[in-house]
């Protein structure tokens, strides 16, 4: 059975996003064969097949952005360039709504409105969870006072000394937390090159240890201050010195009671020197600074230099890339770049002495030891089973593949009584942050009944947790938020703009502007144009509206979208009688009648209900407590701003756990 996410009773551990997650399906809904699709028949099997098109009516409800891609001249010359290296012209070509003949005549390309109704296909048709990462997550948890910290100590600094008799015989200060600062498996030394590989030479070791620790006023007489967090890195920041290599390991005092490190640590100005000195080492300090947090950092680390006898350290190529990829993220604070041929590092060997990862610090960011996709039940993946979403849109496996039977024409505008462009010029947006999937108390299932309590922040899931405890929490949507003004989208503050890296123009659309387009298919059996149906008609609660969402700024409510639509099926019979009538091609096609329509939609709804089996009775598919969730996330209706807006910075450090959409709004009554 999959892990079922468990609501919070503790009003101080609810969290809130403009997103929440539609839970993977406890089966995947199967299609046994597929249609022939070279025969004429109107009737294979069981099923009637239908070809035809549906006519759609998309009407923008709050400001719509779908940007245009780059053209071959702009990509030749602009194309290596971030948005906030571009001039101002370049910035507002880049601002552009897609477009094709016209650029002031906006566009939506079909391939959008197929994956916005792909989606929603294999959501409400049970499909399979496919499209996960196959890479490893990358974290740091240094301060992390939930389960998720405690991972990552253990995995630098050993486990907690605080219970073990023997080493602990000497600590008087009763703290909670002991720990060797690092533990033995964590080391230094330098990048090599060579060719395409890259290699770590380890440091020398020097009573048991490659590094150690020089407090910021020892270092200073060398001319050594701490560093701005803020600025990036240069070759300033690596210092070369001389010092008289600690004896052992010490239990320094430390502001926090808590906690004891142990750890070897320079900390006499005697025993450091810019000049060479008998009984001194070699040495190179890294050069750090406070990066915020109630205990203020006040040591740099040394490393020794490269031992030319130990032999290098073969960084393979899947840790290379992971680190490579990892470090291009921005997160607002630079990191020293791992670059050069030379430049000093930090790395961690597990208990075979092999290598585990490596970074610019030494509480650097490790991999988890599952990658995402390991936290999607196999069943739910399976490449030899065909979903219904698969058998209407096609599909590439590695060892065979489908074609479609299903197109979407690109939307064009129709109608924009009040004119197309929501402002003259483009604008910045505030900041579209990329999915954050390392926040795993909002994007991992926390149940309790596998022992993790969401109201307790110690016994959380993550990605360290086994696959069998836990899985994604499934599909992520966003919330309709009701009507945007521009307000709601463009950042208001200039500061936030000057110099900023993270910024980026946009140039969207009114609401009220009308697009149409047609979907285009062949050979659906009723259960698959069923689906399409219901994806497109939404039939949920009589007395609600529903909405889809489209394009960029979802968290600020941006792309929400009424379509309507008219199913029109083509008469194979009457087609092929005649093939002109009047002066144009005899396309034989009639509109279907709104209950033939709900005729196929609840076939669709059958053939899944009859293949989950749900145990619990329901009157419609509507009330299964998935399709529930589907249907509460596109609901058009304003909730409140503070169920969509994201958590402030200072809000995570308590690793607040995300409601079901189901819940969000009985949790958030609590909280007030």
């Amino acid at each position: 059975m999959i892990p079922e996410h468990s609501n919070l009773k503790s009003k101080d551990r609810i969290s809130h996003a403009p997103y929440n997650f539609i839970p993977l399906p406890e089966k995947v809904v199967t299609v046994d064969s597929n249609v022939d699709q070279d025969a004429y028949s109107t009737n294979q099997e069981e099923h009637t097949i239908h070809t035809g098109y549906i006519e759609c009516k998309m009407t923008t409800e709050t400001p719509l952005y779908i940007r245009c891609p780059m053209s071959t001249s702009f990509f030749s010359e602009h194309g290596d360039k971030k948005f906030y290296e571009l001039d101002v012209d370049r910035k507002n070509e880049r601002a552009r709504f897609f477009h094709l003949e016209n650029k002031n005549c906006p566009v939506i390309p079909g391939s959008s409105l197929r994956g916005m109704v792909r989606t929603l296909v294999e959501i409400a048709g049970y499909g399979k969870m496919q499209w996960v990462s196959d890479k490893n997550l990358v974290y740091r948890a240094v301060g992390d006072t939930s389960s998720l910290g405690d991972y990552y100590r253990t995995k630098l600094l050993g486990k907690n000394k605080i219970n073990d008799t023997e080493t602990n015989k000497e600590n008087k200060n009763n703290v909670k937390y002991f720990f060797d600062y690092p533990s033995a498996n964590v080391r230094a030394g330098y990048l090599k090159k060579k060719g395409s590989n890259w290699y770590i030479q380890p440091a020398r070791k020097i009573n048991g240890e490659t590094f150690v620790h020089i407090e910021y006023n020892v270092a200073q007489t060398v001319n050594c201050g701490k560093r701005n967090f803020k600025q990036g890195y240069n070759k300033k920041d690596i210092v070369e010195i001389f010092i008289n290599p600690p004896r052992n390991r010490v239990v320094p005092k430390r502001s926090n009671k808590n906690l004891a490190l142990e750890l070897a640590v320079v900390h006499e100005e005697s025993d450091i020197s810019q000049n060479k000195k008998e009984g001194f080492e070699k040495a190179v300090i890294v050069r750090s600074g406070h990066m915020g947090g109630k205990t203020e950092k006040h040591m740099h680390c040394a490393i020794y230099e490269a031992d030319p006898d130990e032999e290098l350290i073969l960084i393979p190529n899947q840790i290379q890339s992971l680190y490579s990829e990892d470090k291009d993220i921005s997160r607002g604070i630079p990191s020293r770049p791992l670059t050069e041929d030379g430049d000093p590092l930090f790395y961690l060997v597990d208990e075979n002495e092999n290598l585990v990862f490596f970074g610019p610090t030494m509480m650097f960011r490790l991999p988890y030891d599952e990658s995402i996709i390991s936290f999607v039940p196999e069943e739910l993946r399976k490449e030899d089973e065909i979903d219904i979403a698969e058998a209407i849109f096609g599909y590439t496996h590695e060892k065979n593949s489908l074609a479609g039977r299903i197109s979407f024409t690109d939307a064009r505008v129709e109608s924009a009584k009040d004119g197309i462009w929501l402002t003259k010029e483009p604008i910045h947006p505030k900041i579209l942050s990329s999915p954050k999937p390392t926040c795993f108390q909002h994007y991992l299932v926390q149940d309790s009944k596998q022992n993790h309590n969401p109201n307790n922040k110690f016994e959380l899931a993550h990605y360290a947790t086994p696959s069998n405890e836990t899985v994604i929490r499934g599909h992520k949507m966003y919330w309709n938020r009701g009507e945007v003004d521009l307000k709601d989208i463009k950042e208001l503050d200039d500061e936030n703009i000057e110099n900023s890296k993270s910024h980026t123009k946009i140039r969207p659309i009114k609401p009220g502007i009308t697009f149409s387009f047609r979907i285009y298919f062949e050979n659906l059996r009723d259960f698959e144009l069923g689906a399409i149906l219901w994806v497109l008609t939404i039939p949920g609660k009589k007395e609600t509206e529903y909405r889809h969402k489209l394009g960029m700024g979802k968290p600020y409510g941006m792309g929400t979208v009424k379509i309507l639509s008219e199913l029109y099926k083509t008469q194979r019979t009457e087609r092929y009688q005649k093939l002109f009538e009047k002066d144009s091609w005899f396309e034989a096609v009639q509109k279907v009648p709104e209950e033939s329509r709900n005729s196929l939609i609840k076939t669709f709804e059958e053939y899944v209900l009859v293949q989950i089996k749900y145990n619990t009775k329901v009157n419609s598919f509507s009330e299964i407590k998935r399709i529930e969730m589907l249907l509460k996330m596109m609901e058009w209706e304003e909730p409140s701003t503070k169920l969509t807006e994201y958590l402030q910075i200072n809000e995570f450090r308590q690793r607040p756990v995300l409601p079901d959409p189901l819940n969000i709004r009985s949790t958030m009554k609590q909280k007030n």
